[in-house]
């Protein structure tokens, strides 16, 4: 047989064969093929936003109420008139954010298509919770096609956009775990530090009545009454791209019809029996194939494995403390925003008390240029960092306890309970040995990033 006949044979084997393992090898996900997904549509359906809620679109109204109160925070709202509450870095970061821009007379606005909770939040339409550190913790990742725009105040003109047509957004807040949550042995003592906050007088009818939560209704008049003192804290919020599993599987899908194909050819041009020159061309690729994944599993099993040497290993909690590192080193009047992302973990260190990692990590920057450009830059930046070996997930009875000072969270005035939190937010004044630190060597460096 010719080289062009034994071409085209080997071409059309290794397509229809490749297509059919792939099919059934990878995990697809169609949707994302549908025209829904594509940029074109995706841009053209965000530049003609839909009036309706995030709860309208299908979002459970206790993540959507949450959202959209920081969302419009965000968008130029005043925090006066919000009834978000913030971890103080976080709120000095989106200050900063919408100070600079009100400033110049420019604005931030979002907008959404194709929304749907995360397949971690979809079972019980509801937030991740967890406890950690002597807080509870929730979060929810919302998957959307998301319009991240910078336009003038009158609309007129968008200084830049950024679309995500695989996006994500991400909410996580953190709250004093309150004694009515939790078994406590000495609960007297808890329950006498806490009935300060739990008394309170209802505003419609002057009644006194015991708060055992956030909220409830006055059993005398019907009014809504809510403390404040154990509300959720949004600790981060981050809109990023997600990766399309299928551009993935499409290119292991090339990989593996490459595979098929090269040694089907000299196969199929020598070899006059078409059973014996595919059978031969199919041992040939599998050999070939085990040698790829010889070089590329290693790799993906590195840093699996790195993972399994840190306790409790979480990758939104290491973003979360890499932003808050960054904050006080990097932020200037013309960055008005950063994230980090794609982090990828390259070697882990344990010693008697503390974990030591070095990690990679995608700096993303959003620069207002002259007042009236901006620019984004994404960075390839390395990092070391440390925390304690075995993070403490509760602070432990019989703590000291400190004179009235101001939280380094959420900025109050206060004395500290008998765990020695913040007797509003929870924090503890304890160093809080769950959080990585960014090497100190290296902090000093980053105000050269910008």
């Amino acid at each position: 047989m010719i080289w062009a006949g034994a071409v085209e044979i080997a071409l059309a084997w290794a397509v229809i064969l490749g297509v059919k393992i792939a099919s059934n090898a990878f995990e697809w996900k169609f949707e994302h093929l549908l025209p829904n997904y594509w940029y074109p549509v995706v841009k053209r359906k965000l530049a003609k936003p839909e009036t309706a809620t995030l709860k309208d679109k299908g979002i459970p109204k206790k993540i959507s109420d949450e959202l959209e109160g920081l969302l419009a925070f965000m968008q130029g709202g005043s925090l006066q008139n919000s009834r978000i509450r913030m971890d103080r870095t976080f709120q000095d970061k989106i200050e900063h954010e919408t100070k600079q821009l009100k400033k110049r007379g420019l604005a931030r606005q979002f907008h959404f298509t194709n929304l749907k909770l995360s397949e971690k939040n979809e079972k019980k339409k509801d937030f991740r919770h967890w406890s950690d550190a002597g807080r509870e913790w929730r979060e929810v990742i919302v998957e959307a096609s998301v319009s991240d725009k910078y336009l003038s105040k009158d609309k007129k003109k968008v200084l830049h956009e950024t679309i995500y047509p695989y996006g994500a957004i991400l909410l996580r807040q953190s709250r004093h775990i309150r004694h009515t949550d939790k078994a406590d042995k000495d609960r007297k003592k808890e329950q006498t530090f806490y009935s300060e906050y739990s008394q309170m007088t209802c505003p419609s009818c002057g009644a006194q009545l015991n708060l055992k939560g956030n909220e409830t209704n006055c059993p005398y008049c019907g009014a809504f009454i809510q403390s404040q003192f154990y509300d959720w804290q949004t600790e981060d919020f981050r809109i990023y791209h997600l990766p399309d599993p299928n551009a993935r599987n499409l290119l292991y899908t090339g990989g593996l019809i490459l595979a098929l194909f090269l040694p089907a050819v000299p196969c199929i041009r020598f070899i006059s029996n078409m059973y014996l020159a595919f059978g031969l061309a199919f041992v040939l690729t599998i050999l070939v194939a085990f040698g790829m994944l010889s070089f590329i599993t290693p790799k993906l099993e590195k840093e699996e494995k790195l993972k399994e040497q840190i306790v409790r290993y979480d990758e939104s909690w290491l973003a979360s403390n890499i932003n808050e590192a960054l904050y006080k080193s990097v932020l200037t009047p013309e960055l008005l925003t950063y994230i980090v992302d794609d982090i990828k973990i390259k070697s882990v260190e344990n010693t008697e008390d503390t974990t030591t990692i070095s990690v990679s990590a995608k700096l993303r920057r959003t620069i207002l240029e002259n007042d009236q450009h901006i620019v984004v830059k994404n960075e390839k930046e390395n990092w070391t960092l440390s925390r304690a070996l075995h993070p403490n997930r509760l602070k432990s009875k019989g703590q000291d306890i400190v004179i009235e000072k101001e939280c380094p969270s959420c900025g109050a005035n206060y004395v500290p309970d008998e765990k020695g939190c913040c007797s509003y937010c929870g924090y503890s004044l304890k160093v809080d040995n769950s959080k990585w630190k960014i090497n100190a060597s290296e902090k000093r460096n980053m105000s050269i990033i910008v």
